[in-house]
């Protein structure tokens, strides 16, 4: 997805009523929407829409020119986590780990380094990003026990 110049001042002008600086605004793309830029091609909506929930929330609730919780309605709507953090346990309990260990699992420095401090607090992003390697895990044990195990 490529965002149009009024969704790229969105993010510009929502970073600016948060009150956050420049290195900030973009560690926030990065951590919550999963983009580097507003430029970047390989933004998707919901990685938008995370973003501007983010500022709405950092701004009590309300952004200028929305009606208050739009952008929380908005993310709920775009970002289907419920099912996500059914299947990101789904798989981390084929491991063997416990929610603390998940939760350890994905506020950790091999995963979203603090962006997210547990399963229920990631955004989507983070949620596909930890299933992924919950995944991979579960195939390279596999292959260590000398079984060949169908992982969707």
């Amino acid at each position: 997805m490529i965002l149009s110049n009024k969704q790229k001042m969105l993010l510009h002008t929502a970073a600016a009523q948060a009150g956050v600086s420049e290195a900030e605004r973009r560690m926030i793309q990065r951590n919550v929407g999963g983009f580097h830029s507003a430029a970047d091609p390989t933004i998707t909506r919901e990685g938008f829409i995370g973003v501007m929930a983010f500022y709405e929330a950092r701004c009590g609730g309300r952004l200028r020119g929305f009606t208050a919780g739009y952008w929380q309605d908005q993310d709920v709507q775009a970002n289907p986590t419920d099912a996500l953090v059914y299947r990101v346990r789904q798989e981390a309990y084929a491991l063997r780990m416990s929610d603390q260990q998940l939760d350890l699992f994905i506020a950790g420095s091999h995963m979203s380094s603090g962006a997210c401090e547990s399963v229920e607090t990631a955004t989507a992003y983070w949620l596909r990003k930890c299933l992924e390697a919950l995944k991979a895990i579960r195939r390279r044990e596999a292959g260590r026990h000398g079984r060949l195990a169908e992982v969707r």
